[in-house]
């Protein structure tokens, strides 16, 4: 029985390897392969993960994920078309936060408690309006093309955002219920935690900066950035602080700091970083159960979104360096990926205590399968959108 715990995480890791690769030779988001794995195996009762494991992946993979999107964000690359991913970042978020949270809210029964119920509203559109940084274009355009850096920087950015504040407002909830203290004082309590893990993760950060670049240490740099970056964000979040926040200031510090060895010991954290993707997008597939109550409204909102999404692009690129096609191509590229994949799975197993949580989950879940699906779409045709 003993070798069952690891015949599932094996089986995983290989069935999503062998997808990938295929995703990856058809030149399209392995997410929809991965996902679609995880429905089979989930169907045929192949995998079967305790929720304490599933906690532990989740939190493993929020470590991972937000150390690789954040190192990334380096001031010193700051490019010309990094106004126009910034504006599209500032502007789509606003128009998503106004536009589908009372929607979410008056369309949907989420919860008996109002202002639990607009807050997980909240919860939801911080969550759908990102984009992932793996897009579809890179696989069809260059690397250097101006939409795949627009897309890139703007995906990077919304990345962290998406995981932090769902986070943050999820933790919030919890203070509500579970705080005892005189109503308001929660916000207090709330916003200490918020800024005493962004202090860890700065001390913490610079620590291991000092630590890194000494000869000493040079053979194990590599444990020292994996153990740190996992030490940074449980040591704060066993405290009842916010250890996603903590996180990235630790990574912004490595990313835009000298560090001897920086690129090997990026790459390292990146391969980490994939596995749990796989390990994540397939645990996903096998909870995928979308009640049909939401295909309808669903449906409704995500024509919504992608409306949204597009007056925000145009807005944000209405300028001679654009033509009409490729702001069509930047707008309707919007895969939800594994930051999106990440908050679900924690909102099934760690917060699902929250009345109307699984509402948000459903939501959650049709978003991505419609998201996936259209950026694999328009990738086929993204030559011929572009000039």
């Amino acid at each position: 029985m003993e070798n069952l715990y690891l015949i599932y995480p094996a089986m995983l890791l290989l069935f999503g390897t062998l997808v990938s690769a295929l995703a990856s030779k058809l030149e399209i988001s392995n997410a929809f392969f991965l996902y679609f794995t995880g429905m089979i195996l989930g169907a045929f009762g192949l995998v079967n993960f305790p929720t304490e494991t599933i906690i532990g992946i989740s939190s493993l993979a929020v470590v991972f994920v937000v150390f690789e999107s954040t190192v990334k964000l380096k001031f010193k690359d700051i490019n010309k078309f990094t106004k126009y991913s910034l504006n599209i970042v500032v502007v789509s978020f606003i128009l998503h936060i106004c536009t589908i949270t009372p929607l979410v809210y008056f369309m949907f029964p989420i919860s008996d408690d109002p202002f639990i119920s607009f807050i997980l509203s909240l919860v939801f559109s911080s969550i759908v309006y990102g984009i992932d940084h793996d897009i579809t274009l890179t696989k069809k355009l260059k690397k250097n093309h101006k939409l795949v850096k627009i897309l890139e920087v703007e995906s990077l950015i919304n990345r962290i955002l998406t995981i932090v504040i769902p986070l943050l407002l999820l933790k919030y909830i919890t203070a509500l219920i579970t705080t005892s203290v005189l109503p308001g004082f929660e916000v207090f309590l709330f916003f200490k935690q918020v800024l005493f893990g962004i202090i860890i993760g700065v001390v913490i950060g610079f620590f291991v900066l000092i630590v890194l670049n000494t000869k000493i240490v040079e053979e194990i740099a590599y444990l020292i950035v994996i153990t740190s970056s996992i030490v940074t964000f449980s040591i704060t979040e066993f405290f009842g602080l916010n250890g996603v926040l903590s996180l990235t200031f630790f990574s912004l510090i490595f990313g835009n700091y000298h560090v001897k060895h920086k690129k090997q010991l990026e790459k390292i954290t990146f391969l980490f970083g994939h596995i749990f993707n796989i390990f994540v997008f397939i645990l996903i597939g096998t909870k995928m159960l979308i009640s049909f109550d939401y295909f309808f409204f669903g449906t409704l909102l995500f024509l919504v979104y992608i409306f949204v999404r597009f007056v925000s692009v145009f807005i944000s690129l209405k300028t001679k360096k654009f033509s009409f096609k490729e702001i069509i191509l930047v707008s309707f590229n919007v895969p939800k990926g594994i930051d999106v994949a990440i908050i679900i799975l924690l909102m099934m197993t760690q917060y699902n205590y929250i009345n109307g949580i699984e509402n948000i989950v459903n939501l959650c879940l049709l978003f991505s399968l419609y998201s996936i699906t259209l950026s694999n779409v328009l990738g086929l045709f993204s030559k011929n959108l572009t000039s």
